[in-house]
């Protein structure tokens, strides 16, 4: 058994399919299930089931793959053992992020970042929550931002700041000259949403409970994964919409008088790193973290004394 054919078998997990793995190995079909072949005859067990549209981990599959992986996340762990002895900071990240996060926070540190440790290569991804666990597990990112909490096996999870939720209220709304809102003063079907399925939409969900019956806006259908998007037609459109923290601050001064404080118990979302047990490197990635956070608020960096939003999620 060798650590080539553990990595096609994760690989072949992932793709689900022989030539469409080979193509993106860089290796012949014949090749990759020849190797295949002969690890499960030297293991004994049957990995993956054959059709002629489909490959699937059996079960067996399933939980060598998984071992597999912590496996290879430990051999590219050893990659990093000059920087380790050594403490140089070099090697590579593959950092996901949410949308409704990443916009406003990773312009924050990225250059600080580049310019603190120039060796390190980072690359950023933004994903939806699922795709970020998903790509950790099968080790395509070392370590993920998201949304806390969730329930995933496998995850660590790392809280690092938290985030209050505000409106952001068209000037002609009734409400624009408020300084703070109160929810059930509201009328809901004013209100612009993210697409369903979107972690800060399940949060959103949970701090109120709106009609689904069209309103005022509703004979227009805009799904978006943006917060951005949706700040823009509330400017131009009407209505509201809710905006994380971060969000705020990158506000123009112009355009400030649309944010609005929550009255009451302001929602809170709790931002996490999130890694796997077996994670790349622990260093690199506390490097990272420790960067990007000199650039939060530390107001943000308090437990609020409630609890925070639930994300819903359980991976």
């Amino acid at each position: 058994m060798t650590l080539l054919q553990l990595t096609y078998a994760v690989k072949l997990s992932y793709y689900h399919s022989f030539s469409e793995t080979a193509r993106r190995l860089n290796i012949t079909q014949p090749a990759l299930s020849l190797q295949i072949s002969k690890l499960e005859e030297e293991i004994g067990l049957l990995l993956f089931k054959r059709s002629s549209t489909k490959v699937t981990p059996t079960h067996e599959g399933e939980l060598f793959i998984e071992k597999a992986q912590e496996l290879l996340q430990m051999s590219e762990k050893l990659k990093d053992l000059p920087f380790e002895l050594e403490n140089k900071p070099s090697g590579t990240i593959k950092l996901g992020i949410i949308p409704t996060l990443a916009p406003y926070w990773v312009s924050m540190f990225l250059t600080s970042f580049s310019k603190q440790y120039p060796d390190i290569k980072l690359t950023i991804t933004e994903l939806k929550t699922e795709a970020i666990i998903r790509s950790l597990k099968n080790g395509q990112l070392d370590a993920g931002f998201i949304s806390t909490p969730i329930k995933a096996d496998g995850i660590k999870f790392k809280p690092l700041f938290y985030e209050k939720f505000f409106l952001y209220i068209s000037e002609s709304h009734k409400l624009a000259k408020h300084e703070s809102i109160d929810l059930n003063k509201v009328d809901l079907k004013e209100m612009w949403y993210l697409r369903e399925g979107n972690c800060f939409q399940n949060q959103v969900d949970s701090v109120c409970i709106y009609a689904k019956e069209p309103g005022e806006f509703q004979n227009i259908v805009y799904l978006s994964d943006s917060i951005e998007s949706l700040c823009r037609i509330v400017e131009n459109v009407g209505g509201m919409t809710f905006i994380p923290e971060l969000a705020t601050l990158s506000i123009s001064s112009d355009k400030e008088s649309l944010i609005k404080e929550i009255s009451g118990t302001t929602p809170v979302r709790e931002i996490s790193l999130v890694t796997t047990k077996i994670s790349k490197s622990d260093r690199i990635i506390d490097l990272l973290t420790s960067e990007a956070l000199k650039s939060i608020p530390k107001r943000m960096h308090q437990k609020p004394t409630h609890k925070t939003l639930d994300t819903q999620l359980k991976i």
